[in-house]
């Protein structure tokens, strides 16, 4: 019953020539790969112009905001280039499956194990793409940076907690996956022609699309507050160390008080050590006075020598 079903589907559905495909088995050698065939060099130069094409749009625009001028909005520029990356894809994955399907199948891939692997790459593939549209969004996905439309933080989860670049990595699977179901040798060479392309494409755009989250960050408000205070810094540790502090006039006399007054308590100091001589001679005089004259007598003394004042008188 599912089979009739599969069977009446229209042959323009997707998906049909992977359900139903059909083989066309050579011997191993050159006659695997027939190169005269205008399907499989459409394939090839479609998947060159892709990446060539979005990335020159995408770099105008964030230059010249030539979409964005003639729609009126960035977001709708964005869904319109979105529109256009997607619509050239399909067709590319198009120009894929009737390369694939007009070269010759290799008779040794007909195996369950090679059937497994492709559906294991393929879902693999889609599971990749899917997710990182789906993580993404579509002004992430289609270059809405190149519109002015940042994202606010960087996004972490799967698949970029797996890959750097899953969309890409994913498609790559998919069209592998899909060469292998259909046992070509052309089309395992097509998916590595894939991968060559956008890994140049790569080399391109990543550190296109670090610069315009540079610039953004650098323009912030709370950039800019830190790059004052940072400056301000800098130059008041640079004028602290390259000349040292001047005193005023008035720190200059309060220092040579503080001179002067320690000055002043160390000749005290050694004043009030020198008479304890003097006075213990002084003792002994005002004992011999009290032993003369029976009556009590006061000691005073200044810093030159002891006098002694009879309070008799």
């Amino acid at each position: 019953m599912s089979k009739s079903i599969l069977d009446s589907l229209p042959s323009w559905l997707p998906g049909q020539d992977l359900l139903h495909p059909h083989y066309k088995y050579a011997s191993a050698g050159p006659a695997l790969f027939e190169f005269d065939k205008k399907s499989l060099w459409a394939f090839v130069a479609m998947t060159a112009f892709n990446p060539i094409f979005w990335n020159t749009v995408a770099r105008n625009e964030y230059r010249n905001k030539t979409i964005t001028k003639i729609v009126g909005s960035p977001l709708v520029g964005t869904y319109l280039l979105a529109i256009t990356i997607f619509s050239i894809s399909a067709f590319r994955d198009h120009l894929f499956i009737n390369a694939v399907k007009d070269q010759p199948s290799l008779i040794e891939l007909d195996q369950s194990l090679v059937k497994l692997l492709a559906i294991i790459l393929f879902v693999s593939g889609q599971t990749f793409v899917i997710s990182s549209m789906w993580a993404l969004g579509v002004t992430g996905t289609y270059l809405g940076d190149y519109f002015g439309i940042l994202m606010t933080h960087r996004v972490t989860s799967f698949p970029f907690n797996v890959l750097s670049d899953p969309m890409y990595v994913g498609s790559a699977l998919t069209h592998l996956g899909t060469a292998l179901w259909f046992q070509s040798p052309v089309g395992i060479l097509l998916a590595g022609w894939i991968w060559l392309v956008y890994s140049v494409a790569l080399k391109y755009e990543g550190p296109f699309t670090d610069k315009i989250y540079s610039a953004k960050s650098k323009s912030s408000p709370a950039a800019k507050k830190s790059t004052s205070n940072d400056k301000t810094e800098t130059y008041a540790s640079v004028t602290s160390t390259s000349a040292p502090a001047t005193p005023s006039r008035r720190s200059g006399r309060i220092a040579s008080r503080k001179s002067l007054a320690g000055q002043s308590d160390v000749d005290s100091s050694d004043a009030e050590v020198k008479p304890v001589g003097r006075k213990s001679r002084a003792s002994g005089v005002t004992q011999e006075l009290q032993g003369a004259t029976g009556t009590p007598g006061r000691l005073t003394r200044s810093r030159s020598k002891p006098r002694v004042v009879d309070d008799s008188d």
